[in-house]
């Protein structure tokens, strides 16, 4: 699997026996999330990986070979493009060899891309977490006891646009700052990204334009933002454990 998002670059592969990996050489900082398997990589600070939850970092211009000595295994990747590493760069602190990233957050931002990916979800979404994990290997930053008020600027603009098409670097400039510390500081703060929060103000306003109105079903997935009728009933049933249908229709009776 395959899919490019804004500047990262997202894969899932398997070890492949009969295609072993030469040396090689990446141009762009990439991470490695280690899914299932026993994996080694020549890269300076990487060592083995096996069957653990495991994260690395490798910075710009890694060569390395990296290898599943029991020919089986998955791991999923995610590249940042120049333009993207050279604006983490402004408020992260990249190393230049290798690292093995330990935190937990890291590990579950990293799984979260990849179980994401992998069902196809949003874009605006894949890229929040994307920044979460560029910005998850910088070093320490100010602690803020209390949200600032470009936080509450942040999602103001994400619930009053919910029904587009929004970038993080769209909401980033409205509030005035850099989007991986949006990124960053908006889970922190609300404890969910700034795709989940669009979501949640979507299927919130489905719901209440399904309860008070008449409108179909249909047109009220396009106004509240929903790729289609389809794709606001797989989203509502997860959020409500019932259909819009049988939501509206409870409601009536």
């Amino acid at each position: 699997m395959r899919r490019d998002v804004a500047g990262f670059s997202l894969s899932i592969a398997a070890a492949d026996p009969a295609r072993p990996v030469a040396r090689h050489t990446h141009e762009d900082a990439h991470f490695i999330l280690l899914l299932d398997g026993h994996y080694l990589s020549s890269a300076r600070g990487a060592g083995h990986l096996h069957a653990e939850p495991a994260l690395i970092y490798n910075p710009p211009g890694t060569t390395h070979e990296d290898t599943f000595p029991e020919h089986c295994g998955r791991f999923a990747g995610v590249s940042v493009s120049a333009a993207r590493f050279a604006e983490a760069a402004e408020v992260a602190a990249p190393s230049e060899a290798a690292i093995r990233m330990w935190e937990p957050q890291a590990l579950a931002i990293a799984h979260r891309i990849a179980a994401f990916a992998a069902q196809g979800g949003d874009a605006l979404a894949l890229e929040a977490l994307c920044l979460e994990l560029v910005g998850a290997f910088s070093r320490a930053h100010a602690v803020e006891r209390r949200p600032p008020r470009w936080l509450a600027r942040a999602r103001e603009v994400l619930h009053d646009r919910s029904r587009e098409e929004l970038t993080m670097a769209e909401v980033a400039a409205a509030a005035g700052v850099h989007p991986v510390y949006l990124a960053r500081m908006f889970r922190r703060f609300f404890g969910c990204t700034p795709g989940e929060y669009v979501r949640r103000c979507r299927i919130e306003r489905a719901a209440l334009l399904v309860r008070t109105t008449g409108r179909p079903l249909a047109e009220i997935a396009t106004a509240c933002g929903f790729v289609d009728q389809s794709h606001m009933t797989r989203t509502f049933t997860r959020s409500f454990a019932t259909s819009p249908g049988a939501y509206r229709r409870q409601y009536r009776g």
